[in-house]
């Protein structure tokens, strides 16, 4: 029986493809152990950090982005709930260029909409808001998010009787169309960002 070859840095390697031994590396991301064999999960190719004594798989082509704790993502409201926002996530600022590779559903909880109390979340957002957040747990479903900060909240918003995009003034939303005035949790950004 022939013996295995390890991997060696740079290697280019398909999923199931033999990298080497448990006792000389760590598995990193794209490896598995299995009987204290190294095994590659991905194509890509292979690399080997000699201080961390750990080999991984890198990628070759992009992967779609998962929302990371810290990341700043672009969301549209589906349903207002007296403790909760449920969000559809849009994409994450940032990486425009891939759809987000998880569900997509997110939650803003009543107590991180923003700092103060809030009595009633209908009036700081609407079905149909566009939201700017930033993740703050990603571990189980569905996806935590804040809109405390600033710069963080409803960043394009429709009237709710007749769905003109409103306009800020001040602290508030008005409809040119028909002069409704709304409240929302708003970002200091507004209308300036290009959805």
């Amino acid at each position: 029986m022939e013996a295995k070859k390890p991997a060696k840095d740079g290697d280019v390697v398909l999923p199931g493809d033999y990298l080497g031994v448990i006792e000389e590396y760590l598995p990193g991301e794209g490896v598995k152990e299995e009987n204290g064999e190294l095994i590659a999960t991905r194509a890509g190719k292979v690399r080997i950090d000699p201080e961390r004594m750990e080999i991984h798989v890198e990628p070759v082509t992009d992967v779609p982005p998962l929302p990371k704790v810290g990341d700043v993502v672009i969301a549209q409201v589906l349903e207002v709930k007296p403790q909760a926002v449920i969000v559809q996530l849009l994409t994450i600022e940032g990486r425009k260029d891939r759809d987000i590779a998880t569900s997509k559903l997110a939650g803003i909880h009543v107590s991180q909409v923003k700092n103060g109390f809030v009595e009633d979340l209908s009036k700081e957002f609407k079905v149909g808001d566009i939201v700017r957040a930033k993740v703050i747990a990603n571990e189980k479903s569905p996806i935590q998010l804040t809109t405390k900060a600033p710069d963080l909240g409803v960043v394009y918003a429709f009237c709710s009787r007749c769905r003109t995009p409103l306009v800020r003034r001040g602290n508030q939303l008005v409809c040119p169309k028909c002069g409704n005035v709304e409240t929302r949790k708003l970002s200091t950004l507004y209308r300036k960002l290009v959805i």
